[in-house]
Parts: structure tokens; sequence; C-alpha cells
């Protein structure tokens, strides 16, 4: 009777250890976008599932959804807890972030990991504060590489611009274009391609990894550089709040050792490969490179003021220093 106690005791014991197990692993959803070539989902989210899964021994994995909701719902996609994990591009919201626009001004040179890491450093110093992301982690913030024209015909001025039809993005990337004179095109990103093949947008303000991530070079052979920085698109990487909430010390323990400045470099660095496969691409494809001269950069630098100026007066609406926050920023630069 002893022994059949005694066993009865350990296979219980047994069954509570594997329960316990499983209900300790948490796969987390992640509603991305854009294609499976594209860096967030070729690059950084194999890679932050294998961060996740190293740091929690397995507890923690990701599985990655496309087509849970188009790029400007995801935001709320998480917050609702559609999915655990998304990235967004916050001028697809227009209204709701304001403080974000800074990292998108024109002006600023560098590349996407430079720009990404003062971004994120300015954010946890200056931006957060602001509390425009509620119901939701922000595990980053960051850019895409330099954000360039490129077009269909060939143009020889910033004055030709003028008139043209060019998808233009969101956020900063809109008052620019309306700066410049352009007939902007909103569309997401996905939607270029077709935009361009069907002749609705006569190019693009994009960086350089879409020439091949989103086929770009297809049609656009004529890209135009301004080394002064002409603009970024500000994105975020983020988690549901209850989800955070929920998981176990450790596994809450992971996604804090993987987040912020440490991460952020990471993602930038990403980005910037992918700039760099989508020029190797590109100039397979035909493309024609042209940089800008001073004269160019002089005009633009001139059209452009006012953009900036309102900007730092949205960023100053949600109670930020928007002026300190910018001289930290180009100090981290």
């Amino acid at each position: 009777m002893k022994k059949f106690v005694t066993g009865m005791a350990v296979a219980v014991s047994a069954a509570i250890a594997a329960t316990t197990a499983q209900a300790a692993t948490k796969t987390l959803t992640v509603a991305s976008w854009a294609g499976p070539k594209h860096v967030m989902n070729a690059s950084f989210f194999p890679y932050y599932q294998e961060a996740l899964e190293k740091c929690s021994g397995g507890e923690l994995s990701l599985k990655v959804e496309y087509g849970l909701a188009p790029p400007p719902a995801l935001y709320d996609t998480v917050r609702d807890g559609v999915a655990d994990l998304t990235w967004v591009v916050h001028g697809y919201t227009p209204g709701k972030f304001l403080t974000t626009k800074l990292a998108e001004l024109p002006g600023i040179a560098g590349n996407s990991q430079s720009i990404s890491v003062a971004y994120q450093k300015t954010w946890d110093k200056y931006l957060a504060a602001a509390g425009e992301t509620k119901g939701v982690q922000t595990l980053s913030v960051f850019v895409h590489g330099p954000g360039m024209i490129h077009t269909i015909p060939a143009i020889k001025s910033m004055k030709d611009l003028e008139g043209m039809k060019l998808r233009v993005g969101g956020g900063v990337a809109n008052d620019i274009g309306t700066a410049l004179g352009v007939a902007g095109v909103n569309v997401p990103a996905p939607a270029v391609y077709e935009t361009l093949a069907s002749g609705v947008a006569e190019g693009v303000f994009f960086p350089m990894e879409t020439m091949y991530a989103f086929k770009v070079a297809e049609h656009a052979k004529n890209t135009y550089v301004n080394p002064d920085g002409m603009y970024t698109t500000s994105f975020g990487l983020l988690m549901n709040q209850d989800t955070y909430e929920s998981l176990s010390d450790k596994q809450r323990g992971c996604i804090d050792g993987n987040r912020g400045v440490e991460l952020t470099k990471i993602l930038g660095g990403m980005w910037d490969e992918a700039d760099a496969i989508g020029l190797r691409e590109a100039k397979k494809m035909g493309l024609n490179i042209m940089e800008w001269p001073q004269s160019e950069r002089d005009y633009f630098k001139q059209k452009t003021a006012p953009v900036t100026a309102k900007v730092l007066d949205e960023v100053s609406s949600r109670g930020v220093d928007a002026k300190a926050a910018l001289d930290y920023f180009k100090s981290q630069l």
C-alpha cells in the first residue's frame, strides 16, 4: 500500500511539473507586414526569436502572422490584444503621435543605426514621458536609413518636383513633400509597387532598402540623394501591456534584457545592411544615382525650414521641451 501511495505521489508530482512547464511556455503572436524578404521579417524577427528562446530556456517563442491588420491599424491590433507584438509606422496614424516626428526631421544626417540609437536615447530621456503609447510597451524606436527621392522620369532640379505625383508616406515626409510642391500620393509601403506600375505615382520618397524589398527599382530608375539628410521614418516595436504583465519574472526579464538602446543598435544595423542590399540590387537593374549639389541642398534647407519649426511646436504641445530634446538628439549622433 505504501509503495502504491508513493508511486501515485510521484506520478502526480510529475504531472503537475509537466503542466507547470507547459503553462510557463509562451508563444508571442507577431502581427507583421511588408513581405517575407523585408529586413524585419527576414532578419529581425528570426534574430529576436533566437534571442528570446535562448534567454528563456525555450519558454518564449514568436509566431509571425501576416495580414492580421493593415499597417495603419497595427497599433490598435496590439493595444487591443489581437496580437502580442508588432512594428508600426508612427506616421501612419496622423495626430496620434507627435513627439516621434522629431526623429523624422530634415537635416539629420547619418545611417539607420546612428540615427536610431540617438533617437532611442532621446525617447528614453525626453519623449516617452509624453505618454503617446498607451496600452503597449515600447521595446524600441528606430528609423530607416536616409530617405531619398526615386523617380520614373529623370529630373534636373528639386524645382522639377513641383506638381509631380510622388508617394510620400506619412509623418514629416508629407510636410516635406508639400514644402517642395509635390502632389502627394498617400498609400502604405506595400502598395507602392502597384502605385508606380499603374502610373498613379511618378516616384516615391523611400530609403534605399525598398529598391529591393518592395521592388521599386523595377520602375523607378533615378535616385536623388541629399547628403545633409532629407527625412527618415519613425518606427516602433510594440508589445501588448497585458501580455507583458502576464509573463513570468524570468520571461519578462528576457524582454527587458532585449529592448532599448542595445536592441535598437541591432535593428539599425540590420536596416543599414538592407540598404546595402537594395543599392546592390538596384544597380543591377540600371539605377542612376545623383547627389544634389550644394545649390540644391541650400534650396531644400530653405524650403523645409518651416517644417522643422512646425514639428517643434507640435512636440512642445505634448509637454516636451522640444528644443532641448532636439539638441540632445543631435548631440548623440
